[in-house]
């Protein structure tokens, strides 16, 4: 909800003719008062009863401050591009009236859905022209949980920018939706995807830029809350058919999880990177970027001028889930020592049972965004050994 407030020493109004199809039945056809407050309120989707009783709580605030004799809210569309319907900002507008008439104040509202004349003269004092934007806002306490997401360089790393895709579209894939609208109605097998600003304090993870929600048709089979140390996040809300998931919340959450386990451990499909080979030699360098090419996942080559110890550290300090070993011996049979992180074992694969099991994993196949080789890395996003 959208509330600009005027304090004018005159105002006036009339009704003239309809604006929409099926207009509010005006019950005030006219009115003139002096020394009022006029409050120009725009309804917005998702606007309800909570977001009245803020509404309720900034108004009588501007009121007392400016000391008026009476206050008029006026419907006004201008503010917003993201209007509710007319058959549900009625009756918001009507509770904000009567919850305002509580408090004993002189209270009149101009009808919705109808063009009118009115004049106003502002005051001018810094009180006298005022506004603010009403939202469904929770202020989030910076937990020490939260530096999973600075591990990862939220908002804005490559890693960050996978991560957050990859959630989006395992929602998608939940949702079994195969296209994308703009549209607030989704239908079957579609959603539909916000992206918003955040606002209040920033935290990695929870409440950044761009702060996206996915809302689906039904339910969807997704943890709906969840706490850390400081807060509580609810990640789904449900209402009137529909579901709309925080993209952020969910993402964190899965960080978070993966956090617990023994070694910390990613889902197949939410790991940015898959499989890392780590050639022992320089000279096996090559021979690791053409067995990259066979396996069918995201995969990197370590050809950074290291030790091994130093590079299954640096796996280690990535999350990498499928760590391979590359020797003489790897190289001339084609069987794979591979260190897996979930089960924190070592055993051997031929390519196509690495990527059958890659495979299983992972219905997402998403494409890396980071280059083949970790020399071509910008060195920000490169782990110390």
């Amino acid at each position: 909800m959208i509330l600009l407030f005027i304090h004018a020493s005159d105002f006036s109004f009339s009704v003239r003719e309809k604006a929409i199809k099926n207009p509010e039945e005006p019950k005030l056809q006219s009115l003139k008062k002096e020394n009022v407050l006029v409050v120009f309120t725009t309804v917005e989707k998702g606007d309800d009863d909570e977001i009245v009783k803020k509404a309720v709580n900034e108004i009588l605030d501007v009121y007392g401050k400016v000391k008026a004799s009476s206050l008029v809210i006026y419907p006004y569309a201008h503010l917003s591009d993201n209007l509710e319907s007319p058959s549900l900002a009625i009756p918001i507008l009507q509770k904000l009236e009567e919850s305002v008439k509580e408090r004993n104040i002189e209270v009149y509202r101009t009808p919705f859905g109808w063009y009118k004349q009115f004049m106003i003269n502002c005051y001018g004092h810094p009180l006298s022209e005022l506004s603010k934007r009403i939202r469904h806002e929770v202020e989030y306490e910076k937990s020490d949980e939260l530096a999973i997401c600075e591990k990862f360089g939220f908002p804005n790393s490559p890693y960050a920018y996978f991560l957050r895709n990859a959630v989006l579209e395992h929602v998608k894939w939940l949702g079994n939706a195969f296209s994308i609208t703009e549209d607030e109605d989704v239908e079957e097998r579609e959603i539909s995807v916000k992206y918003l600003e955040p606002h209040g304090r920033r935290l990695p993870c929870i409440n950044e830029s761009p702060h996206i929600k996915v809302k689906v048709k039904g339910k969807i089979d997704i943890i709906s809350q969840f706490s850390d140390s400081k807060n509580s996040y609810k990640i789904v809300e449900e209402k009137e058919g529909y579901s709309e998931v925080d993209v952020n919340l969910l993402t964190y959450y899965y960080l978070l999880s993966a956090q617990k386990e023994s070694p910390p451990t990613l889902p197949i499909w939410l790991s940015p990177i898959q499989v890392r080979i780590l050639p022992v030699k320089q000279d096996f360098v090559k021979s690791a970027i053409e067995i990259a090419s066979k396996i069918n996942g995201r995969v990197d080559v370590d050809d950074l001028p290291d030790g091994l110890g130093a590079k299954i550290a640096r796996a280690g300090k990535d999350w990498i889930p499928y760590v391979v070993i590359l020797g003489e011996r790897e190289i001339r049979t084609l069987s794979l020592t591979v260190k897996v992180r979930e089960k924190n074992e070592q055993r051997s694969y031929t390519i196509e049972e690495l990527n059958e099991e890659i495979s299983k994993e992972d219905p997402l196949k998403l494409k890396s965004n980071f280059p083949l080789l970790l020399s071509q890395r910008s060195k920000k996003y490169i782990v110390s050994k």
